[in-house]
């Protein structure tokens, strides 16, 4: 059963399903703007995709975005990504810059959260773990995969191997090839959330999958991710778009 975490003002893992948008501007200006426009929208947290980010490499510049982000974020919390091109993100990256410029987002003390792919080089990748949860804050373990939904029992032992890395908060996204295979990723999700006490997130992308990303709430999903300007995933919908729906489902759900 999910035990509830406490970021900041919001708790992941109870009731509708939080509301993720991603920052993708390539310039501390353009994400600015984006910023603004998520808590326009209503979004609940915040995702920096920094791996679109054209300063990447440059510490000073990370620090102060940072800086920045969270100010206009306030109480709204701050995940911290860098996505790599093996899995579906926009930099490639190897594995000692990788867990560098997560450590020093962790420390500016200005990230709620990090997002880290933690199904190759699992060794290191407990370690990076264990340096961010040491900086107070939450590690999400995750895994995509744009081309296929794995079988049952592979989804499955996915959900466990990310769960043994020690991450709080475990996510799989994947991409479905037919309505089947979203079935699939609900199920296993809800089966999953029923020994698991670490919130899941879970995703089945693309038009074919995009019922996971409102119904979360009926099958163990705590966080769903919508958009304000452009999408970062396929089937993503806008951020008023997306709470409408979910508050509508669960409204149907309270009067069953």
């Amino acid at each position: 059963m999910t035990k509830p975490i406490h970021i900041k003002n919001l708790i992941l893992g109870e009731g509708i399903p939080k509301i993720c948008v991603s920052l993708m501007g390539t310039t501390e200006e353009k994400l600015k703007e984006e910023a603004v426009e998520a808590v326009k929208a209503g979004a609940d947290l915040v995702e920096w995709r920094a791996d679109f980010y054209a300063n990447l490499q440059d510490s000073e510049k990370i620090k102060r975005t940072l800086e920045t982000l969270s100010d206009i974020l306030g109480q709204k919390p701050l995940l911290f990504t860098i996505r790599t091109k093996k899995e579906g993100g926009n930099v490639e990256i190897d594995i000692a810059d990788y867990i560098k410029k997560n450590i020093e987002a962790a420390k500016t003390g200005k990230i709620d959260l990090a997002d880290i792919e933690a199904c190759e080089e699992m060794d290191e990748k407990k370690k990076l773990i264990k340096e961010l949860q040491k900086t107070g804050i939450k590690v999400i373990a995750s895994f995509h995969d744009f081309e296929k939904t794995e079988e049952r029992d592979a989804l499955k032992e996915r959900f466990h191997m990310l769960e043994q890395t020690g991450a709080d908060i475990l996510k799989i996204a994947e991409m479905p090839k037919e309505f089947e295979d979203t079935a699939v990723m609900m199920q296993i999700t809800k089966s999953v959330s029923e020994n698991i006490e670490k919130p899941l997130i879970s995703i089945s992308m693309g038009n074919t999958g995009s019922m996971s990303r409102i119904a979360g709430e009926n099958f163990g999903s705590s966080v769903t991710f919508g958009y304000t300007g452009t999408a970062s995933a396929p089937g993503q919908f806008p951020v008023r778009e997306l709470r409408m729906m979910m508050e509508s489902l669960h409204e149907k759900n309270k009067d069953n």
